[in-house]
């Protein structure tokens, strides 16, 4: 076994940059209206928000973009739907169709349903069933993504009564919502079990359906991703993504993410396998699924990172999270204008008049507008914050990030190509 350590130092350099800028944040929705783990999409290029009601009478809310504000808060759903679980809702947009899957606890076990909107999100649908109408088995954690034709392609998992034998299944629309032809077991070929509670996400690419879940062999608890070529039909490609194992006897509760980047796939996860609860994010091959890196974006040690969402046009791309770094949960962001070899460090974007809590950040980025989503703990209130880029007036003398670079052939470093790189970014010193 061999390890090789390469250091590399960056010196200062002159640059020309793009600076962010942030909006004051508007406040969405609080206290009666909700306030449950927002997500925000765009549609006809505007922002509609969405996010659970929890108190009764239990709801789904969203309020819509008009070109001057947003709405009032309005409902979605009726209330005997019952919309239900902390990881939900999901929402996916393609002009002025929207499509929301959420958990519903209205039928007799826990059941993925969907609602549709062909407006804009000026109206819904009445509620549509998504998983199969089986009392032997419950259904939760779902997710959506929208085909090239305009349907919804749904991500679940299902589970005996008892919570046993969890799988991650795949169901396809080619009505628009109207039906569903049955959920395709999504993770049959990979090891071990899903993670019974870690959501599971899902990436489109012309005919070919990505999905990425969170597997577990007896408590190694490593993301996966598996891929079917024929519209979901089977999924018989599946490959694990990390570089190290994580062993975690307890559910982290929490997923990969990604997009399509180039002829590449670009995933973003939170991993503790280094005994550091971090974000990291992968590149991978399309075609064959092997990965050609793993990166940390903002390494603080002994603090936890979790829950990271990602968006990206071309070569400007954003990834959003939320950690503990000053002790009190917060949500930050990592940008660049380049590629992602020049990924930022964590930069905070909440409100910082108000202390406590900020939790659930969602993120959608076009037209040159970063469009955030994030919830406020201690006023328990959905925030909505718009950022911009904007020509720094002068050249700007930076300090580029010092990388350190590990090169690893040991302990178990599943090597999918020679050499697979974990950089760590140092944080510039004054």
């Amino acid at each position: 076994m061999k390890k090789i350590i390469s250091i590399v130092m960056c010196l200062p350099f002159i640059v020309f940059g793009q600076q962010l800028n942030f909006e004051n944040s508007i406040s969405i929705s609080s206290g009666a209206d909700g306030f449950g783990r927002p997500r925000i999409d765009l549609t006809n290029d505007g922002p509609i928000i969405i996010w659970r009601k929890d108190s009764t009478p239990k709801v789904l809310r969203a309020s819509k973009w008009n070109g001057s504000s947003f709405s009032q808060p309005y409902d979605i759903c009726s209330s005997d739907v019952l919309p239900s679980s902390w990881d939900g809702p999901e929402m996916a947009t393609k002009g002025d169709t929207i499509y929301v899957v959420f958990t519903s606890t209205a039928t007799t076990q826990s059941s993925i349903m969907l609602l549709k909107s062909f407006d804009g999100g000026v109206s819904f649908s009445d509620t549509i069933r998504v998983s199969e109408n089986n009392p032997s088995h419950k259904f939760r954690m779902g997710n959506i993504k929208i085909d090239k034709n305009g349907n919804p392609i749904v991500s679940y998992m299902q589970y005996l009564l008892n919570w046993g034998e969890p799988k991650q299944l795949v169901n396809r629309s080619i009505d628009f919502g109207n039906s569903f032809l049955g959920g395709v077991n999504a993770s049959q070929f990979a090891p071990g079990e899903p993670c019974d509670c870690c959501k599971a996400s899902l990436v489109l690419d012309n005919d070919d359906i990505y999905l990425l879940f969170r597997n577990n062999i007896s408590n190694e608890r490593n993301s996966y991703i598996t891929k079917s070529t024929d519209g979901g039909l089977t999924f018989n490609l599946v490959s694990d993504i990390d570089d190290y194992d994580w062993i975690v006897s307890g559910c982290p509760a929490t997923g990969p993410l990604g997009i399509v980047n180039s002829d590449s796939l670009l995933i973003v996860r939170r991993s503790g396998a280094t005994g550091n609860d971090e974000i990291v994010f992968n590149n991978i091959n399309k075609l064959d699924l092997n990965y050609s890196y793993t990166r940390n974006i903002d390494p603080i040690l002994g603090k936890i990172q979790d829950y990271p969402d990602i968006t990206l046009n071309g070569d400007t791309i954003f990834i959003a999270w939320q950690d503990n770094r000053n002790n009190i949960p917060d949500c930050f962001l990592s940008y660049s204008t380049n590629g992602v070899e020049n990924l930022s460090l964590g930069i905070k974007f909440t409100d910082s008049l108000i202390t406590g809590p900020k939790l659930n950040p969602d993120l959608v980025f076009k037209n040159g507008l970063i469009h955030l989503v994030y919830k406020n703990n201690v006023a328990n209130s959905i925030e909505y914050i718009k950022g911009y880029f904007g020509q720094l007036s002068s050249i700007q003398e930076t300090i580029n990030k010092s990388n350190i670079d590990f090169d690893f052939d040991i302990l178990g470093r599943k090597n999918n190509v020679p050499f697979n790189k974990l950089i760590i970014k140092k944080r510039p010193t004054n």
